[in-house]
């Protein structure tokens, strides 16, 4: 219908005042029930978007809830991270010690065996002087058994005394008692000699194998302190082994926190983006609806005006009738209606037929890197994540185009799209929305009326994005943070 496109056009551009005129004076009821068809659409439109706006501010709060209870988790993480790194310092000075106890015992353990060494090459010495003294005492035990048997021999009656007095005068006395004094000098000087090698012999083994049993009891006790040393180190270490687990379980659960985070914040980005854009969606809907309104007027003052000019009209014919007329004036009164019915529907008709869903290519290029595709890997993340649009790439100062007329929802820039330019378009009574993100730079402002093919910035490589290119979408409906309602630009394009 003529002012369903009308409408339709005034939507389009900007919903602004004055921009729809009518092209005919006729005006039937139809045209009247489209606009209040439109004013219904529109107030459920509006009132989608309301509540989108409640369930996005919500799903902000919880997010900041989110937020704040992972920055608590951080906090505590941070505070067992702390503990767990004094237990570690403490744990490592622990260590440190142990291994100068061990390092300590181990020299005395390596003294204590030269010890023990020299002790053994000591009694190695020892025993070859035992063998000696062996040797010098059964020398002399010979000696004293020699005598006893020559004393035997001798009947053994002859003491010393005889010895004396068997002397033939003085000097063989002197010499016979020098004689003798020399032979019991020498016994007591062998039996005195004898005892005390023996007694020495006796004492040097008995105390050089206390020192061997001293020492070596010295080196079982160092060695069971080494190994208690060792044992004390191995439980250290073990120790030392569980809190480092526990410090990179800690990291890795604050590296997990950060991430998520993060991540909540991106989301709670993208729902303040969100926000915004249907705040702007709703006040673009208000404004829809005020000109609906108007025109919903317009059309009933015309209704109105045709109303009583055609009760004018019917006055006047009944007056020429009375006046009898002639039947010629009738018949091109007949003729002008049908002219005006034709031209009518020859008006509906040619707008029938420009109306569509047509969309041009967005770019002065038609490079495509990367297709619509809901299972494609991030490029930058790694993960599966939907691709809720195409890609158009190439290097140089590219144009960007309106796809269709319409007008700028928004125009900024975010983390995740960069420099971004939000369309609305509304043809054949359906809400369509276009993305053209990653903008070198953009030359339109939120409201301002856009027509197809005008520039509105050039390709760039802003936000999260690893090269020059457009990344551009289509919804059939409004945009939302989880692009639910995107669709496959190719379709609509020509």
């Amino acid at each position: 219908m003529q002012m369903k496109k009308l409408l339709n056009f005034t939507l389009i551009s900007a919903l602004t005042i004055g921009l729809i005129a009518p092209s005919t004076n006729y005006v039937k009821a139809d045209d009247i029930d489209d606009v209040k068809k439109e004013l219904n659409e529109l107030e459920d439109k509006k009132s989608s978007v309301k509540e989108k706006q409640g369930n996005i501010s919500s799903d902000k709060e919880n997010t900041e809830e989110k937020i704040d209870e992972n920055l608590e988790n951080q906090d505590k993480v941070s505070g067992e991270m702390e503990q767990i790194d004094a237990e570690l310092s403490d744990t490592q000075e622990k260590i440190a010690a142990k291994e100068t106890q061990i390092s300590t015992t181990s020299q005395e353990i390596e003294q204590t065996t030269s010890e023990i060494e020299k002790t053994e090459a000591e009694i190695t010495q020892l025993k070859k002087d035992i063998e000696e003294l062996k040797e010098r005492i059964a020398k002399r035990e010979e000696l004293l058994k020699n005598r006893l048997v020559a004393l035997q021999e001798n009947g053994g009656d002859i003491s010393y005394l005889e010895v004396l007095m068997g002397a033939q005068n003085f000097g063989d006395f002197i010499n016979r008692a020098t004689a003798v004094n020399k032979i019991m000098d020498q016994d007591k000087d062998i039996m005195e000699t004898h005892q005390a090698e023996k007694q020495e012999l006796e004492e040097k083994q008995k105390q050089v194998e206390e020192k061997k049993k001293q020492l070596e009891e010295k080196q079982a006790e160092l060695e069971s302190k080494k190994q208690a040393l060792e044992q004390q180190k191995q439980e250290l270490e073990s120790l030392k082994a569980s809190l480092d687990q526990k410090m990179n379980e800690k990291e890795q659960m604050m590296e997990n926190l950060e991430s998520e985070k993060e991540e909540l914040e991106e989301y709670k980005m993208s729902l303040s983006e969100e926000q915004a854009i249907l705040s702007k969606q709703e006040a673009t809907i208000q404004k829809a609806m005020e000109q609906a309104q108007q025109e919903q007027q317009r059309l009933e003052q015309l209704a109105e005006e045709k109303a009583r000019e055609e009760a004018e009209r019917k006055r006047k014919e009944q007056e020429a009738a009375k006046k009898k007329a002639s039947a010629s004036s009738s018949s091109s009164n007949n003729s002008s209606a049908s002219s005006s019915n034709s031209s009518s529907s020859s008006s509906q008709a040619s707008a029938s037929s420009n109306s569509g869903r047509n969309f041009i290519w967005p770019a002065g290029t038609r490079n495509v890197t990367s297709s619509f595709n809901p299972n494609r890997r991030h490029p930058i993340t790694g993960d599966i994540r939907p691709h809720t649009g195409i890609d158009i790439a190439q290097a140089g100062t590219i144009p960007i185009y309106a796809s269709a007329s319409g007008v700028v929802l928004n125009a900024s820039y975010s983390s995740s799209y960069g420099n971004a330019v939000y369309l609305t378009h509304y043809i054949d009574g359906q809400l369509y929305t276009t993305v053209y993100a990653h903008l070198r730079s953009f030359n339109v402002s939120p409201g301002q009326t856009v027509k197809q093919g005008q520039q509105i910035g050039i390709m760039g490589n802003t936000g999260g994005s690893t090269g020059q290119h457009l990344h551009f979408e289509l919804h059939i409906g409004s945009w939302n943070g989880s692009r639910s309602n995107s669709v496959d630009p190719y379709p609509y394009i020509r």
